[in-house]
């Protein structure tokens, strides 16, 4: 499966998490787990997926709660080590594309909103504009996820192919540190939460 199919699967999964039928299919472990499978690296993929799952646990987007998107970020670190890039840069670059699909989701949604109440006003006149409004904002989404994961993908490539094995050690070693620290700090997240709640 090519980098751009693995995106656009990413970009229809990621419609559970908010707009479309909400099954948990998006689910960091589960796209990670998936998409890992059809990229035929399937043991990276349940490895981004669960890391990102940890990390996310206590931070589910409800309402208006956008700090970052992990399906997005666990996809999308999937889809670069498919490429065969190292994990420190896998992971690195899935944690920038799951904050810039967040900030690019709540562009969205204020724009959504502003023109809700004229939405609504053609839906009572005629349903069929609602039907459209409805599939055209989910198709605007699909495209977003897709823009955002095949942006990411495409720098990290590039940035693995003609920079990171030359890139300084303490940049190296930082992003190592950060991805094999995540699943401690996504545990002690989950802990912590856990013990606030008993």
């Amino acid at each position: 499966m090519t980098a751009a199919a693995a995106c656009a699967v990413l970009a229809v999964l990621e419609l559970d998490a908010v707009l479309v039928a909400q099954t948990l299919a998006s689910r960091p472990l589960v796209v990670g787990a998936l998409l890992g499978a059809l990229t035929g690296h399937a043991q990276a993929g349940m490895l981004f997926g669960a890391v990102f799952e940890l990390l996310s646990l206590c931070d589910l987007p409800v309402g208006g709660c956008l700090t970052w998107s992990a399906p997005v970020a666990a996809g999308t670190a999937t889809v670069i080590a498919s490429g065969g890039a190292p994990a420190s840069l896998c992971f690195a670059a899935g944690a920038a594309a799951g904050i810039l699909h967040s900030r690019a989701e709540a562009f969205e949604r204020t724009r959504r909103a502003s023109s809700g109440d004229a939405l609504a006003l053609r839906a009572e006149a005629d349903g069929r504009t609602l039907g459209r409004a409805m599939g055209a904002s989910i198709a605007l989404h699909a495209a977003m996820t897709f823009a955002v994961a095949g942006a990411v993908v495409a720098v990290a490539g590039a940035v693995d192919r003609r920079w990171w094995t030359s890139a300084p050690d303490l940049i190296q070693g930082g992003a190592a540190l950060m991805s094999s620290s995540a699943p401690w700090l996504g545990l002690s997240g989950v802990t912590a939460w856990g013990l606030r709640r008993s």
